[in-house]
């Protein structure tokens, strides 16, 4: 077993968003232009509100997947499995308000609480709500999130209260009077858990030798069961997966480190750093080095 290092990014479910003060976080004008993977599937404690602000991005929501166009807003409920991809290299940009439960509850279990908030946090409506360019919110939901990252960056006397106001705002726009069946079904707990084992497992094991049948017996099924609920679940192969799990994690050494390559290569995984330059080209089009460059 290879001895492990902290990740320079945490896996997403392991992140925290903010502080106990504050359990919310803006993650403003992220930018990416290479086809592939923009974030893996995860899921986290947190609901997160997020805005396309330039081209197209792949959203993959609770098994669903879909093209999230510009202007598109999507409101993700806590605990829901989600992904994205860039299907072109073509640049495209988003924004992200991560926050927690607690941000938004009330000390009291009062009307808000109960009809309004606890369906949207418990999913019992539907896993996520998509508001497209033309939907007759969208402008004012465009002018909230704008308010609020402006209200986040400057950080004025009583921002906080000022942002907690927009948010309230945001969720108001969006949930009230949304259709049932948006987008999905409300998940099924068996694959909902199985998902997250799994996830979890790549997550703390993509740097040891991992393999199809030791992935299946994590979730006790036959190999032919597990690639079946694998491609159904995340659209891709698990080794395809775990090979883009190390690749993540490699671009964030070599944009945030000066480890050698060669360390990079076997710290997420790979037998050599001469397979990992190999693979690296095929799904980025660059070499590692070209890449460490470019993103410094």
């Amino acid at each position: 077993m290879k001895t492990r290092t902290q990740p320079i990014l945490q896996f997403k479910e392991k992140t925290k968003h903010g502080n106990e003060a504050f359990p919310l976080q803006l993650y403003q004008n992220v930018t990416h232009y290479e086809k592939g993977l923009i974030f893996h599937n995860h899921w986290h404690n947190e609901a997160e509100l997020f805005y396309v602000k330039e081209g197209d991005i792949d959203l993959v929501i609770n098994e669903v997947s879909f093209v999230a166009k510009e202007q598109t807003i999507v409101l993700i409920p806590p605990n829901i499995i989600h992904g994205a991809y860039l299907s072109s290299n073509k640049k495209c940009q988003f924004s992200s308000i991560v926050f927690h439960p607690d941000f938004i509850a009330s000390k009291r279990d009062d009307k808000i609480q109960t009809t309004q908030l606890e369906p949207f946090l418990n999913q019992t409506f539907i896993p996520s709500y998509v508001i497209k360019k033309d939907d007759p919110n969208n402008q004012t939901l465009t002018h909230l999130l704008h308010a609020f990252e402006r209200s986040y960056q400057n950080r004025r006397n009583y921002a906080e209260t000022q942002m907690k106001g927009y948010l309230f705002l945001m969720l108001c726009q969006i949930l009230e009077g949304r259709p049932l069946g948006d987008i999905g079904i409300v998940p099924n707990d068996v694959n909902e858990e199985r998902k997250k084992n799994i996830l979890t497992f790549i997550s703390e094991h993509y740097q040891d030798d991992i393999s199809l049948e030791t992935m299946a017996k994590v979730l006790s099924l036959s190999k032919e069961q597990f690639c079946r609920f694998f491609k159904q679940s995340f659209h891709s192969t698990p080794m395809q997966y775990v090979t883009q799990f190390r690749l993540k994690r490699a671009m964030e050494q070599l944009k945030y480190t000066d480890s050698p390559i060669i360390d990079i290569a076997l710290d997420v995984g790979f037998d050599s750093s001469n397979y990992f330059s190999i693979v690296f080209k095929k799904v980025t089009g660059m070499t590692p080095t070209h890449y460490r460059k470019m993103t410094r």
